[in-house]
């Protein structure tokens, strides 16, 4: 199965670059609607909507009164912010095809994002004894009512989805969710528990288990379950998947990988196992095994910049920082807005000397996703080597706004603070360091040497190691 989906995705992408060439030649190359159809959900499942609106402009050129191709420019010009123009189209070809599910379906997800949810529910409740797909219609409905903050009904629809499709992943997701907001884990596991009660060789039941342990966090748990699903299907590549990213969280690395690899022999290599097969061996410290993977992640989809990113951290461990900063900046462009590669980038240019470089991108860390300790520490590490030490403890105050029980932010402030000649400062901030973590009073010596031979601040630290001694 998964053969014929690599092979229909290549056949795919042979099209599309043989349309887009026709458009560079001005060529006018036949299509037929159904290839035209093809190229028009290549491009939307690559999220190129703008891509995907042109061709569906195009084939309506072709093509004017196909009801289909009419759909997709609709949902084209929805996910182009266009949807005043997709809801008139859709409600114009349901009136023409009534009674289509999928236009029905889409025009019920165009009521969500026009801010008509009950519309939406109306047009479901009355479609659905017509309905074939009864699991997406529900699903749809969930939706709905999540939109209108009822997240009874919307739990509701999404387990009625479940019943009829154990593994409709967009409603375990919005369930998850929920049960998140909600925090009624004992009823979730209750419901997937039932699952498993009537039929124990349920393997998408097994699956769904470990899925909600795996979100509390109990991920020995969620290995076990895993390992039942696994157990009764094995060629469950979801349940290879999840069961290495749940081994990793353990820190099994070794196992995580056989998962991984279990995952690429069920389903076959695409750009996420590659890149998760590289992490692993990241973890094992295989720099080489894991460049390889995030690699051949890169090429397989150059727009994947978890990949980009996985490369600029085998360099930036390797310390070939240039060509950390290439990758790292190449990750950026793909998602500007995630810390960990500013974090990455911030470290390579540190490595280099590049403070300017390397303090810009720890404030956008810190702006992205304040209570990443490492940024505060990286960022006024910095500051104090060029002795800006107001600077130094304005970015560790900041921490401990953010994180006021890592004592590391105050033993840091603390010499900070004595650096400015502000000692009472500094010793307030010493016994609240001493009292969070006593044994990495060490941290004062590391930064400041000298500090061993100041009496008043051995006293104090001995103080505190007397009390720690006391049974």
């Amino acid at each position: 199965m998964t053969g014929d989906h690599d092979h229909d995705w290549e056949n795919d992408k042979k099209l599309v670059e043989r349309f887009e060439n026709s458009l560079k030649s001005n060529l006018d190359l036949y299509f037929d609607e159904e290839e035209l159809e093809d190229i028009i959900r290549f491009y939307f499942e690559q999220q190129k909507f703008l891509k995907a609106l042109r061709a569906s402009e195009f084939a309506l050129e072709k093509f004017p009164f196909s009801v289909e191709i009419k759909l997709l420019k609709a949902q084209c010009l929805i996910f182009n912010d266009e949807l005043e123009e997709g809801l008139e189209i859709l409600e114009n070809i349901n009136t023409i095809s009534p009674n289509n599910e999928e236009i029905i379906l889409a025009l019920s997800n165009a009521y969500i994002l026009a801010g008509n949810p009950q519309e939406g529910i109306e047009l479901l409740e009355n479609f659905l004894p017509l309905a074939e797909d009864r699991a997406e219609v529900f699903y749809s409905l969930g939706n709905l009512f999540r939109a209108k903050g009822d997240n009874t009904k919307a739990s509701y629809y999404f387990k009625e989805s479940v019943k009829i499709r154990i593994n409709h992943e967009d409603a375990l997701f919005q369930l998850a969710m929920i049960t998140e907001e909600e925090g009624n884990f004992d009823e979730i596991l209750e419901f997937y528990q039932e699952f498993i009660d009537q039929d124990p060789y349920s393997a998408g039941a097994w699956y769904n288990l470990g899925v909600v342990y795996n979100r509390l966090g109990r991920f020995e748990e969620a290995i076990k379950a895993y390992d039942y699903a696994i157990l009764i299907d094995d060629s469950f590549a979801s349940a290879y998947f999840n069961l290495g990213n749940a081994l990793m969280n353990t820190q099994q690395f070794e196992l995580a990988l056989e998962a991984y690899q279990n995952t690429i022999n069920c389903e076959g290599v695409n750009a996420e196992n590659c890149c998760y097969m590289g992490a692993a061996y990241e973890k094992l410290g295989k720099i080489d095994e894991a460049f390889k993977y995030f690699k051949k992640s890169a090429k397989l989809d150059e727009e994947y910049d978890d990949a980009w990113f996985g490369l600029g951290m085998c360099m930036l461990k390797k310390n070939k920082f240039f060509e950390a900063i290439h990758y790292f900046k190449k990750a950026i462009k793909l998602s500007e807005e995630n810390p960990n590669y500013w974090v990455g980038l911030a470290d390579a240019e540190f490595n280099l000397g590049n403070l300017q470089a390397s303090s810009e991108a720890y404030e956008e860390a810190i702006n992205l996703e304040p209570g990443i300790m490492e940024t505060y520490v990286n960022l006024s590490v910095i500051y104090f080597d060029q002795n800006r030490f107001e600077e130094a403890i304005d970015v560790i105050q900041e921490g401990i706004d953010e994180l006021p029980e890592e004592a590391e932010l105050y033993y840091r402030m603390v010499v900070y603070q004595i650096k400015m000649g502000k000692y009472k400062e500094a010793f307030s901030f010493l016994e609240n360091a001493l009292t969070l973590n006593f044994d990495r009073h060490t941290i004062l010596y590391e930064l400041m040497p000298e500090l061993q031979k100041q009496k008043a601040i051995y006293k104090l630290i001995a103080q505190y190691r007397d009390e720690n001694l006391l049974p």
